[in-house]
């Protein structure tokens, strides 16, 4: 069987859960020695630590709380203590919120600002000191990175139109270091938090072209060709997965 990813590095934050966990799964799939984070779900990465490791999977789990930004150098030197090198970086680890400007409570604002957007700064500050020429950097944005969709969301939106930001600038400071950057913009998808039978299921349905959500192992597909041997001409992208709902 072919392993694309076979002797690469992999760290995945918010990864015990959801498209997180899809991904983690995926990139061991392929070949890869995986380390992800998690926050409040600790169980469920322990779960997914023995399971792959169970496999033969080299895999670590790793405590980190995102709305400490500060805490993100400390988990890149524990990651290369683990793993000695980091050959790809996947900032999964996100959370929604909604609200309409001038109702919006100034401590969810910096909230959502920490954890989408300020820790994904830091630990990618921290990354790219450690990054060789060849190495991926790929984050989990959102179709609502590129437009706002529905009123009430602006605070989500404003902090994914900044990670879809970063994609396309960071592609432009690490293309001469042969650092390659991408974003992956999921639509709705088969999560806990937005389930396919959830309250507002059947509208989101309507909107995508496929009328369905997508799963999270589709997602997850996506983001290893990024990370894979196929993906070398690929830089400041922002692809997608939707059915269909931004096309």
């Amino acid at each position: 069987m072919i392993k694309p990813l076979k002797g690469q590095n992999i760290l995945v934050t918010g990864g015990s859960r959801g498209i997180g966990a899809a991904i983690v799964r995926r990139m061991a799939y392929d070949g890869a020695s995986v380390g992800f984070t998690y926050g409040r779900s600790a169980a469920d990465a322990r779960d997914l630590e023995r399971t792959l490791t169970a496999e033969g999977v080299t895999a670590r789990a790793y405590p980190a709380d995102a709305q400490k930004p500060a805490a993100m150098a400390v988990l890149m030197d524990r990651f290369i203590e683990d793993f000695t090198r980091l050959d790809v970086l996947v900032n999964n680890a996100g959370v929604f919120s909604r609200g309409s400007i001038g109702a919006i409570d100034p401590d969810e604002y910096a909230r959502v600002m920490q954890i989408n957007v300020a820790a994904v700064f830091a630990l990618t500050n921290a990354a790219v000191r450690v990054m060789q020429p060849g190495s991926r950097i790929i984050n989990i944005s959102s179709v609502l990175g590129e437009r706002a969709a529905v009123a009430g969301l602006g605070i989500y939106n404003a902090s994914k139109f900044a990670l879809t930001g970063f994609s396309r600038s960071w592609a432009k400071d690490l293309g001469a270091q042969g650092i390659l950057v991408n974003a992956v913009q999921p639509g709705p998808i088969n999560t806990e938090s937005n389930p396919e039978d959830g309250d507002k299921a059947e509208i989101m349905r309507g909107q995508t072209a496929l009328g369905r959500f997508g799963q999270p192992h589709e997602v997850a597909g996506v983001v290893a060709f990024l990370a894979g041997p196929d993906a070398t001409y690929l830089t400041g992208a922002t692809i997608n997965v939707d059915g269909g709902w931004n096309a």
